[in-house]
């Protein structure tokens, strides 16, 4: 044989385990029935290119050879063994064909049964995506051995049993040879090589899938006990589809055999089940080829009837079908290409090996990668918990199937039939090959050390703790460094190599004045600044006045020699934001130059600039050259140089609305790197817990790094995991650099952030009395709050309300069913692990209670959404503001847009745990896990910092006890009140939005590059009277 033809085998496999490894990151499946009607139609396509080349090859050999051909004994061969009376077979070449087994009528009731499992297979398969958070393990993994008992069984009906009759004289050598024979030859030999591959697969897919996400899974819809019903029948469908077909394909050619293969999830057992089917089809010859590649080319053409039904039926549908996203596009046309040639290999590969052989192969080649990808996880602190001797014992049992498959290949006797291409890998051969499945297999015992590592003795929390009160002691040294204004000016041009603009003497004097003790560090305002200045100040100034002229959810504020107003067009329910900023701007407005603002009035922020422009604007940014020796003020014109609102029309409005729309392809991830994973990978199956997603912010499961942890740009489970991802009410955004100010944003996005007038007009505000007075730490009760409403996003029918951030934690706490993984301390309570605990004994035995609920009605939904909240959730009481500070423990969530009760928690006396998207003017200012505890967004280590501060088991026994730390969430909530006393204050908010200003007013002056304070010679910069911190 040829030895290029081993290059089939070879892609075979490669196509395969490409297929693994980026089928669950696949935006493919984004849009499931367009992508199985399109893959099945370019799978037909393949089909008719190879089946026209195959009868090709065929005549040309019939009509170039008239070799004889033996009589057949009905297994295919003159005398059964597989040599005597068969000729030599060519890659072109072709055996004669055993008679036919089916009618004419049996055959079109086959073609008929495999049109109708594959349409049915479609439909279950689209309804458990809809609610793959629901779906468990599946059975799919046992397919091969599905086959393979059929294949036996049929071979026995058929030809009649090989084996000789048992008889009880039979010596314990003959017993030997008869299960010798069993095992490794005649039509059994397939049974325990697929056995073993299918517990093997089976098991580690169970494994894979055992660290559930908190996306909810509805109990009250029924969907939690329907989609593992399907799952069931999925695998009914599949096994009779899988076995009629093997009937039809053997009824033209007796020795090519089918079987299907799965894998760990429901999604990609499907597509190789489609895989399956193609190869089949293209298996048979002459009119079952022709048969297979029109049963495909039909499932196909009835999926886009069906869309054109829907397309026409339902106009809302319309864009959604034909605006299909780039990185949909990308996928879809990967996927369309790498399925077919991967078919391709696999019919030249059934030439060479057999058709049964070849799904073995495909088999193997799957099993030993997800086997190898889960061993190859990373582990952070024993995160995520990686049993790596059940994975190892895994991969040793799927060795030792592939290695009994190797010696049933290589044994010839008893064998019925024989490939078309004689290929035998010799003795040396397949002893090499053996050896290395097996020094593969062992090297996770000797790698051990580097895929798992041992139980930590101390806690993450602990460390973290110890970290943040470090990190937080130097950033205070380097934001409060400076204590004359010579030393501030000095600082300033050193972090930001140029001068300060014009008026900081002044902004210093009110800082100072007003005991602000942050002097230095205000990189938030140059972060959110600094892409502006690649405009220039012309061109800042008209897109200002044409947003305003737009009137689209947005409020203008005019500064004029030192007064403030409020353009006209800001709506009565909003205004008060408005007015708040007013209020902070008067304080200071007299040392101001002319300029407009655009105010968001939304809660969501608006500017998501695309990631190849915000680097076009960061490379030409304004470059500040070294200034002279004496102050240049503002220019004396401002006021003229603004563009008059009433002067602008009939501009294009650069506003996109798309509210109660997935939005974070759109204007999440389109900030990030074109090879970020946002941007490359697509996290459809929200079941599972992405723990690589959170492991570049995480120590274990716990958030290290808060300025990272809701960064989308290597984290795209994002995408269903928050409201203003999934469904945001409000979002009318735009990709063009605007200058918006926000009084928060999300991660990527390019508003400019300032104070929230929320909490400067104290719209909730920490006050106690006698009636809710707010007691010491201590004296508190032991309890998680939270109250709540459904603000964060609108589910208005699709099911987006399943992964919203509030529900979600709702959920978790009162309605999950799933267990949920937390870190204890083992049974000998010398080192801590994770550990999966079901709910019930979670919220028996952790110290703490929990009280999380929503309060009122559910809102923010349409039907059928908002009945299915209803029924899903419970709801509690109404509380007034003020008896939060009963509680030790305070959960904060965001909503549409930022917290506005973090602050008022924070000076309380208790402590708070945070969960954010969304960050604000004092990002920086506090410090995660010394100022309040932060929660993952994905809530998978909620539990674990509820034990750690509160305790495990103190209050009804068991195996693991651990002492809660409330000295160290006593400290953390007394230095939360103290240093929000100290930064957080209104006279900060109003220092903060001075100096915002006052470099605002610089990026629109036509000096911008001249203007700037200089202390003169002999100039007196001490600063006096400022308290020490």
């Amino acid at each position: 044989m040829d030895r290029k033809w081993l290059l089939f085998p070879c892609g075979l496999v490669a196509g395969t385990c490409y297929l693994c490894t980026t089928f669950d990151t696949s935006f493919a499946f984004d849009r499931p029935l367009h992508t199985i009607g399109i893959v099945l139609l370019f799978s037909g396509l393949a089909i008719v290119a190879h089946g026209t080349l195959a009868a090709r090859n065929r005549g040309t050999h019939r009509k170039g050879r008239s070799d004889a051909i033996a009589l057949s004994n009905g297994n295919g061969n003159g005398n059964g063994n597989g040599r005597h009376g068969s000729r030599e077979s060519s890659p072109a070449g072709e055996r004669g064909l055993a008679r036919s087994l089916l009618d004419a009528r049996s055959r079109a009731a086959l073609v008929m049964l495999l049109l109708f499992t594959i349409c049915v297979r479609v439909a279950i398969y689209q309804r458990v995506m809809k609610d793959i958070e629901c779906a468990g393990p599946t059975a799919l993994a046992f397919l091969p051995l599905v086959l393979a008992v059929f294949h036996a069984g049929r071979d026995f009906h058929l030809q009649g049993p090989v084996l000789p009759t048992w008889r009880a004289e039979l010596s314990p050598k003959k017993v030997l040879d008869h299960v010798v024979q069993l095992i490794f030859r005649g039509a059994t030999r397939y049974v325990l090589p697929a056995l073993l591959l299918s517990l093997s697969g089976f098991l580690s897919a169970l494994r894979a899938t055992s660290l559930r996400s908190t996306y909810i899974c509805p109990i009250a819809d029924g969907s939690a006990s329907l989609i593992p019903k399907l799952q069931f029948l999925a695998f009914i469908i599949d096994c009779a589809a899988v076995i009629a077909l093997y009937s039809l394909i053997d009824d033209r050619v007796a020795h090519l055999d089918e079987k299907l293969t799965g894998l760990k999830d429901t999604a990609r057992n499907n597509v190789l089940v489609g895989l399956t089917f193609v190869v089949s089809h293209a298996c048979s010859v002459r009119c079952s080829l022709k048969k297979a590649a029109n049963v495909l080319k039909a499932s196909a053409l009835m999926l886009a009837v069906t869309g054109i039904i829907v397309y026409t039926a339902f106009p809302d549908q319309r864009q959604w079908i034909v605006a299909a996203p780039t990185e949909y596009v990308r996928s879809l046309i990967s996927l369309s290409l790498t399925i077919p040639c991967t078919i391709l290999c696999f019919l030249f590969t059934v030439r060479i090996f057999g058709i049964m052989s070849t799904v073995l192969i495909v088999g193997f080649s799957i099993a030993y990668t997800e086997i190898l990808r889960a061993l190859q996880t990373g582990v952070s602190y024993t995160f995520p918990p990686k049993p790596t001797t059940e994975l190892t014992l895994y991969l040793i049992l799927l060795t030792v199937g592939f290695v009994l498959y190797l010696v049933a290949e290589t044994s010839t006797e008893g064998r019925p039939m024989r490939p078309k291409i004689s290929f035998r890998p010799g003795r040396n051969q397949t002893a090499l090959l053996v050896f290395i499945l097996f020094t593969l297999s062992l090297s996770g015992f000797s790698y051990r050390s580097h895929w798992h590592q041992q139980p930590i003795p101390g806690h993450p929390i602990s460390e973290l703790i110890k970290m943040a009160t470090a990190e937080h002691d130097r950033w205070v040294g380097q934001a409060t460094q400076s204590k004359t204004l010579t030393e501030a000016v000095k600082h300033y041009q050193e972090r930001y190599y140029r001068d300060p603009p014009p008026n900081f003497d002044k902004w210093y004097e009110y800082a100072s004045g007003h005991g602000s003790i942050i002097i230095d560090d205000f990189d938030n305002i140059e972060e959110d600044l600094q892409p502006f200045s690649a405009l220039s100040p012309a061109k800042l100034r008209k897109r200002t006045a044409e947003v305003l002229a737009d009137n689209n959810g947005l409020g203008g504020i005019s500064i004029r020699k030192g007064k403030a107003e409020v353009f006209s067009n800001v709506p009565g329910t909003h205004r008060w934001m408005v007015d708040g900023a007013i209020n902070m701007i008067e304080k200071f407005a007299e040392f101001l130059p002319d300029m407009d603002l655009a105010m968001n009035l939304n809660d969501e922020c608006r500017v998501a600039v695309p990631y190849s422009s915000m680097l076009e604007a960061r490379a030409q940014r304004f470059e500040f050259q070294p200034g002279g020796e004496n102050t240049i003020d503002f220019s004396a014109n401002r006021a003229e140089t603004w563009p008059n609102i009433a002067d602008i029309h009939d501009e294009e409005s650069p506003w996109k609305v798309t509210g109660f729309n997935p939005t974070f392809q759109s204007h999440g991830s389109v900030v990030c790197s074109p090879i970020s994973r946002a941007r490359i990978e697509r996290h459809w199956d929200t079941r599972t817990l992405c723990t690589s997603c959170a492991a570049p912010h995480s120590m274990g499961a716990f958030v290290s790094n808060w300025s990272i942890s809701a960064d989308p740009c290597h984290q795209p489970d994002l995408a269903n995991l928050h409201g203003l991802h999934l469904s945001p009410s409000a979002l009318v955004g735009t990709h063009k650099l605007i200058p918006i100010f926000s009084q928060s944003r999300a991660p990527g996005y390019a508003d400019i952030r300032y104070p929230s007038p929320w909490n400067y007009m104290d719209k909730a505000v920490y006050s106690f009395n006698d009636e809710y007075p707010d007691p010491m730490f201590t004296n508190k009760e032991n309890t998680l709050f939270w109250r709540g409403a459904t603000s964060e996003g609108v589910s208005a029918g699709n099911g987006a309300w399943k992964g919203m951030l509030r529900q979600r934690l709702v959920h978790l706490i009162n309605n999950s069913t799933d267990p949920q993984i937390i870190l204890l301390p083992d049974k000998k309570g010398q080192h801590l692990k994770y550990v999966l605990e079901e709910q019930g004994t979670i919220k028996n035995m952790l110290t703490t209670k929990l009280d999380v609920r929503f309060v009122n009605e559910i809102v923010r939904c349409g039907n059928p959404d908002c009945e299915d909240q209803r029924r899903e959730f419970q709801f509690g009481n109404n509380v007034d503001f003020q008896q939060h500070w009963r509680y030790r423990y305070l959960f904060d969530a965001d909503g549409a847009g930022f917290s506005g009760r973090f602050l008022p928690f924070l000076q309380s006396n208790s402590v708070v745990f945070k969960t954010a998207l969304f960050r604000e003017w004092y990002e920086g200012r506090l410090r995660a896990w010394k100022h309040f505890v932060p929660v993952d967004l994905r809530l998978h280590d909620l539990y674990s910092s509820v034990a750690y501060f509160g305790g495990w088991g103190l209050r009804n026994g068991g195996m693991r006890t651990m002492e809660g730390r409330e000295k160290e969430a006593e400290r953390i909530a007394r230095e939360s009140k103290v240093w929000a006393e100290k930064v957080l204050r209104k006279e900060d908010m109003e220092v903060y939005f001075f100096r915002l200003l006052l470099e605002w007013g610089r990026l629109t002056d036509e000096k911008r590059g001249e203007v700037g304070f200089r202390i003169g010679k002999g100039e007196d910069g001490k600063r006096s009277g400022r308290e020490g911190i």
